[in-house]
């Protein structure tokens, strides 16, 4: 194959999975968002680089966020949303069970809503890109969990892109939450 070949099948390969989300699984994960005093995300290997970057957007929209186990992150309790990614492994279900036991709300991103992560979380929005190669997965001619992790960047970006239309977020003030320290925030400045 040539590069625009990979070009046009890999982005196939995420408008299929993302085509796949469901609406209603989708407005709840708005709503929660919405509600939560503080967000806590969670996730580990490369689906903690989509992560980070919903935490930062999160973080500009003047949502309360934080990355699980960054050592400025709070306890997490009662009004509390964690939401984690990808969730297949048993360190992600060790903190849902630390976040259950602490009154928090479960929500995930998952290709494995019918897991056992799944079974714990409040909610699950089934974002069903290849990671295992599972009947019920959308395949993909990349590495194993290659298109599970870019849809779910994508996902959250777009989440982020709902997000800003629902509540008539100012990306003006996006910009000024932005951090300062990289020395182009004032670029910004308005």
């Amino acid at each position: 194959m040539e590069y625009s070949d990979f070009v046009d099948t890999i982005i196939k390969e995420n408008k299929t999975v993302l085509d796949k989300v469901e609406k209603s699984e989708l407005d709840r994960l708005l709503a929660e968002i919405e509600k939560a005093k503080t967000i806590q995300l969670w996730s580990i290997g490369r689906m903690q680089l989509s992560v980070r970057g919903f935490a930062m957007r999160l973080k500009h929209m003047g949502f309360d966020t934080y990355v699980v186990f960054d050592t400025t992150t709070p306890c997490i309790g009662k009004g509390d949303l964690l939401i984690g990614i990808g969730a297949v492994s048993n360190v992600e279900l060790n903190v849902i069970h630390c976040a259950k036991d602490a009154g928090a709300t479960i929500g995930l991103l998952t290709a494995h809503p019918e897991n056992e992560h799944g079974k714990l979380a409040d909610f699950t929005v089934c974002v069903p890109g290849q990671i295992f190669g599972g009947s019920a997965e959308v395949k993909s001619i990349q590495p194993m969990a290659s298109l599970l992790e870019q849809s779910l960047l994508l996902f959250t970006d777009i989440v982020v892109m709902l997000l800003i239309e629902r509540n008539k977020i100012d990306i003006k003030e996006m910009h000024r939450r932005h951090t300062n320290l990289e020395g182009i925030g004032n670029v910004f400045a308005i």
